[in-house]
């Protein structure tokens, strides 16, 4: 049944999306695709205590390469910190903010003139709420994310500006040596769909953000660590509306659920996304 609801909301999710950000016919140039190839780390480590409230901090690094050309590592893209605190409202719902992150990016590079667009400062404000669900005696999970970001850009020497970003996604995973996600040494695999919505007085002809497509596998180890590897496709909008950035990436997670029981084993993991 949840796996049912989950496909029908990222359909009818998809539907909206393209009845808003379709052009009417002749609006706009034909549209531009450029094509990057990236590699992505996100190491994230997180603790809940006894009374469900909780602490945790992500931290990114990526790279790309430059006009579609060369190697993933090529170029310096992103690095990213970003705090949170938690509260577990049950064993499968939990809200988390972020209330100040910092990232520093450097944007793909496309195009010639690509070169010369400045590299920015960013800091975001982050509400989230996560919820699961389970099939097939828990080894079937479905994950739902839902995130508020409210953003300001610095650009150097030119005037910064706000806006925010809806995230949300859907998740689908499954374990395959396992009865429960949260054993140690559980092996899984995973995709899933994310839909990114930009709006505010900056906004113009980029309403669209971005949509992520990824699929992968993972495995825990030391009871509440897990590292995983994922495939994902990146489709993003440029301010212009026509031009797109398509970046295939490799990414690398290192995940720590519950800090205090790293090497635990007998005791179930109380936090995952």
């Amino acid at each position: 049944m949840y796996l049912r609801h989950g496909i029908h909301a990222v359909y009818l999710t998809g539907l909206f999306l393209a009845a808003l950000t379709t052009p009417v016919q002749g609006q706009v140039p034909q549209k531009v695709v450029y094509q990057h190839y990236a590699f992505w780390n996100k190491t994230e480590v997180n603790e809940i205590f006894p009374n469900k409230f909780g602490v945790g901090g992500d931290f990114i690094f990526r790279t790309t390469n430059t006009l579609g050309k060369g190697s993933p590592f090529d170029r310096w893209h992103r690095t990213s910190f970003r705090p949170w605190v938690h509260y577990q409202v049950s064993k499968n719902c939990r809200f988390s903010l972020s209330p100040l992150g910092y990232f520093a990016t450097q944007e793909y590079v496309g195009k010639e003139s690509d070169f010369s667009r400045p590299r920015y400062d960013e800091w975001r404000t982050t509400l989230g709420f996560f919820h699961h669900h389970y099939n097939l005696n828990k080894r079937l999970n479905h994950t739902f994310r839902h995130w508020y970001e409210f953003r300001y850009r610095s650009l150097g020497s030119e005037e910064g500006f706000t806006f925010s970003r809806y995230r949300m996604r859907y998740r689908l995973r499954y374990v395959l040596n396992r009865p429960d996600f949260n054993q140690d040494g559980a092996l899984y695999v995973f995709g899933y769909n994310e839909i990114m919505i930009n709006y505010g007085q900056e906004i113009v002809s980029n309403m669209f953000s971005q949509n992520r497509l990824a699929v992968g596998m993972g495995i825990r180890f030391l009871g509440a660590a897990r590292v995983e590897l994922r495939l994902q496709r990146r489709f993003r909008s440029r301010a212009s509306g026509f031009e797109y950035d398509q970046a295939d990436n490799i990414m690398i997670g290192i995940f720590i659920d519950q800090f205090s029981r790293l090497g635990s084993k007998d005791i179930p993991v109380r936090y995952h996304d």
